[in-house]
């Protein structure tokens, strides 16, 4: 259809062109007469020319069409080679699915608002079962022991309380009680019973420094004993004066963050570990508080997720993933092992291990770091052991013990 149109168009061309030069010619006199009746006769015979013209090209229509009709049933191949058939794809069998098996577990109250991937709840038996650990024990109708080959972990249902091998410490959430069952929180279980577990494992050593912290110091006098003109920084400065030997003894080499009396910011002392690259981080203190309250406490940073144990008024804010939070495992561990050697060898009443976000001193450190509170100064009883030098022994003597 293309070539009869295209054609047609140069016919019709050429005859404009003839018809316009004869007329030309003629005005100027250089046709003859008989050429101007020979163009009187092309127009004459135009519109002819013009039906013919337009019968031809529906023509070449009609056959472009049938021929297209009549070839296309045949297959098209648009390459200059022959056409070849594509090999049939082979059925490779889907791979074997593995079986999910599911843990137990129940939701979260309403109430919580934990923000991490482990938020639930498992059975305790069934966690202690599955992780090899030992087995559940009923000791009344909301009491429980957890017995492992460590040993024996005393857990009570509503309850933050719990304790190891006679060792006070906190869950980050009560114990719940369903259907006769105790189910406990998945941080808990990792973050407090697996280290509480591995406190007979040694302290780890990379360069065998630690850091030990006096509280306080200078203008930052802490804590005044209830029986007199006396302060926590020169209780805690004996204290590490004292340790340090003990320490050496053991093969650490120690760095303290003050051998004076003088100000240290609680960044400089974060600072001062990170220089000596330390691998150990303990801040010694002694505490106060209202009438009753004695005995021992162990510090370390909150993980991830979990309420703290103190926040005196601070925020405590659970999303916030703290440099500390690295050392989980190894600062609960550490703690556990002091604490625990403090308890046996120093013979005080045990205020348990602790868990804080507000300390910067223990939160920014890139190490395991842990704070002891070494007694009560508001307490008449304990501020006069604490104004003991023995009892000061006793404490780095019980220290040093755990690092062995």
């Amino acid at each position: 259809m293309e070539m009869h149109a295209e054609r047609t168009r140069e016919c019709v061309k050429y005859w404009h062109i003839v018809r316009t030069r004869v007329s030309l010619m003629s005005q100027v006199g250089l046709v003859s007469q008989n050429a101007l009746m020979r163009q009187t006769s092309v127009q004459r015979y135009y519109p002819i020319f013009l039906t013919l013209a337009v019968g031809a090209i529906m023509q070449g229509c009609q056959s472009s069409k049938w021929e297209r009709g009549r070839m296309s049933h045949l297959p098209v191949n648009n390459s200059s080679t022959p056409t070849q058939r594509a090999p049939a794809k082979r059925k490779v069998p889907a791979a074997p699915t593995r079986k999910t098996v599911l843990q137990p577990n129940r939701p979260l109250p309403a109430n919580d608002t934990t923000p991490t991937s482990k938020n639930e709840w498992v059975p305790l038996h069934y966690w202690a079962s599955s992780q090899n650990l030992g087995s559940l024990r009923r000791v009344s109708k909301e009491q429980f022991h957890l017995v492992t080959r460590w040993g024996v972990f005393g857990l009570a249902a509503k309850s933050r309380h719990a304790n190891f091998n006679g060792s006070r410490f906190y869950l980050g959430y009560p114990l719940l009680l369903t259907n006769g069952l105790p189910y406990v929180h998945m941080l808990d279980a990792e973050k407090n019973f697996r280290p509480m577990i591995g406190w007979t494992e040694r302290v780890p050593r990379k360069r065998g420094v630690i850091c030990i912290d006096p509280g306080h110091g200078g203008d930052n006098r802490g804590t005044k004993s209830i029986l007199g003109n006396h302060f926590e920084k020169q209780y805690s400065l004996d204290w590490a004066v004292r340790l340090k030997p003990e320490l050496e003894k053991r093969g650490w080499t120690v760095v303290m963050t003050r051998k004076h009396d003088k100000t240290v910011s609680l960044t400089d002392r974060v600072k001062f570990a990170d220089k000596y690259a330390a691998d150990v981080f303990i801040s010694l203190h002694f505490n106060a508080s209202g009438k009753g309250a004695a005995g021992l406490e162990t510090y370390c940073t909150t993980p991830r997720g979990m309420p703290s144990t103190l926040t005196r008024n601070y925020a405590d804010p659970r999303r916030v993933i703290l440099p500390n939070n690295q050392h989980d495992y190894r600062n609960m561990q550490l703690a556990a092992r002091v604490h625990h050697s403090l308890l046996r060898n120093v013979g005080m009443a045990d205020r348990g291990i602790r868990r804080a976000r507000f300390m910067s001193v223990l939160v920014k450190q890139k190490r395991p770091a842990i704070l002891i509170e070494g007694g009560f100064l508001s307490d008449p009883k304990e501020a006069k052991l604490v104004a003991s030098a023995a009892y000061r022994q006793r404490l780095a003597e019980a220290v040093a013990a755990a690092l062995n």
